[in-house]
């Protein structure tokens, strides 16, 4: 279990999230606005429209569910947020090896707090036989001061790791990312394919644009049907 801790860090620390290559230059193959900047685009995914934004930092239309993250400098592939304990973006490419740390982080804890307890077990037979009681129990585990503080400490991080665990699992099954459960980006989500298929793409086909894997996505320069279809424009 330490082991899998210390691999899903590293890895998590040190893969590339999903970082956009930037232009040195605005393609000149983009359409402008009437204020001479690269226009918007549209796409069309699973029937429902998304604003696809251009970038003016990596000077690139931003793939789908990517974005720029103002900690890197980077326009990230499928951003989910920005960790400060792993110091780099938990995208497209690192995401499932992020849970992975939080999963075992979480078992690796509940662990610990189970053999913290094991251990004033036995100190309480040791003080008071089989049979003690629970005054008995409390007097035995005061004399371990140390692991007391060791005890509380695993308890604060257990609640953490543990709150992450669920969150994400949720998030998981519903196919969106923290960022865009955060903002609410979707009325109707346009990646979300059932249980099954959402965890299948996120943990073993992260590539794969759409859940079923048939990366079938419509582009024009004007929207696909009605702005009150979809996601959150504004916030693309």
């Amino acid at each position: 279990l330490g082991t899998a801790i210390l691999a899903s860090f590293f890895l998590a620390a040190f893969v590339n999230p999903g970082i956009v290559p930037r232009n040195s230059q605005v393609p000149q193959e983009l359409e402008v606005d009437p204020r001479g900047r690269p226009a918007a685009r549209f796409l069309r995914i699973s029937g429902i429209t998304v604003k696809q934004k251009f970038c003016h930092t990596c000077l690139v239309l931003r793939p789908p569910r990517s974005k720029h993250c103002s900690f890197c400098d980077n326009c990230v592939l499928r951003f989910d947020h920005h960790c400060t304990w792993l110091g780099t973006c938990v995208g497209l490419h690192n995401y499932r090896y992020f849970v992975c740390l939080v999963y075992s982080s979480t078992i690796f804890l509940m662990l610990c707090i189970y053999a913290v307890f094991c251990i004033f077990n036995e100190h309480a037979i040791q003080f008071s036989g089989e049979d003690y009681g629970i005054l008995e129990w409390f007097i035995a585990v005061g004399e371990e001061p140390l692991l007391i503080l060791f005890l509380v400490y695993c308890l604060v991080l257990l609640v953490a790791v543990l709150l992450l665990s669920i969150y994400h699992s949720v998030i998981s099954l519903q196919n969106l990312t923290t960022n865009e459960h955060v903002k609410s980006y979707y009325r109707e989500n346009p990646f979300n394919f059932g249980v099954f298929l959402n965890c299948l793409q996120i943990y073993c086909h992260p590539d794969f644009v759409l859940a079923d894997g048939m990366d079938t996505v419509e582009a024009g320069s004007s929207p696909f049907g009605s702005f009150s279809e979809g996601m959150s424009f504004d916030e693309a």
